[in-house]
């Protein structure tokens, strides 16, 4: 088979428009019950998860729970680079390094999939820019992407059983 025959079928354009509304009404939806509910701040955090779980692995549920690990544990090794030295000066720079390092060497060789994946990586180098590393809440950050996570695949979820409705195939 050809690489061609391979991809999927261009989206029309009324199924782009029924996308975009449907992710402009999850994104005010999460807005406002994560901010006003569950006082969510760093959506942020929230939008690079659905960015990466939609466009990079296809909003496939099989992807969702590594796609949060991973998302946690590049926050976990952009947080730990910060508060190692803090903690313990140079030693602990060194050591949140060797992390960095190990945690690098581990990914090329997708030895640990599940955690330390694409997404980690992701969220490692957005979450360890100086602009954002510097005023990094991690707690905040992490109920950001866990709560969000949950939100968006619920939301998903929700809208494919109701395409399959809509289109007679209840098996969805």
């Amino acid at each position: 088979m050809t690489e061609e025959a391979n991809q999927a079928a261009p989206v029309t354009p009324v199924t782009a428009l029924v996308i975009m509304l449907l992710v402009i009404a999850m994104v005010v939806g999460w807005v406002l019950i994560g901010g006003q509910m569950l006082g969510v701040t760093s959506f942020f955090a929230s939008f690079l998860f659905l960015w990466y779980w939609a466009a990079v692995e296809g909003a496939d549920f099989k992807q969702w729970p590594q796609s949060v690990a991973g998302a946690v544990f590049g926050l976990f090794l952009a947080w730990q680079s910060v508060w190692l030295p803090a903690q313990f000066g140079d030693a602990g720079q060194v050591a949140a390094i060797i992390i960095l390092l190990v945690s690098i060497y581990l990914q090329i060789l997708n030895l640990v999939p599940m955690v330390i994946n694409r997404s980690a990586m992701l969220f490692l180098t957005v979450l360890a820019a100086p602009a954002l590393l510097d005023k990094l809440d991690a707690v905040e950050t992490l109920k950001a992407i866990v709560l969000g996570a949950i939100f968006i695949g619920a939301v998903v979820k929700l809208a494919m059983w109701g395409s399959a409705k809509f289109q007679g195939n209840p098996a969805q």
